[in-house]
């Protein structure tokens, strides 16, 4: 019986993907970068549209729940 004195150098092997059928290594899913971005949206739940109010009197931004702010255009 012949024993593997290189364990360390092997790498992993390859898995299709579970979608498409393309080789790709082992991961949690078992899909590829290109079908995971097609299935899952990381921007859900996250806001895609804001409403600003801006008053032109005293040129302050409406902080919510109820402060009024002056702050410089592209500041936090």
């Amino acid at each position: 019986m012949e024993y593997l004195r290189d364990c360390a150098s092997r790498t992993p092997g390859h898995v299709l993907c579970c979608e498409c059928g393309v080789p790709i290594s082992p991961n949690p899913a078992n899909i590829c970068v290109a079908c995971l971005r097609s299935k899952v949206d990381i921007s859900q739940g996250i806001p895609k549209q804001v409403s600003i109010s801006f008053c032109k009197q005293c040129q302050r931004y409406f902080q919510p729940p109820g402060a009024w702010v002056q702050c410089a255009l592209e500041s936090r």
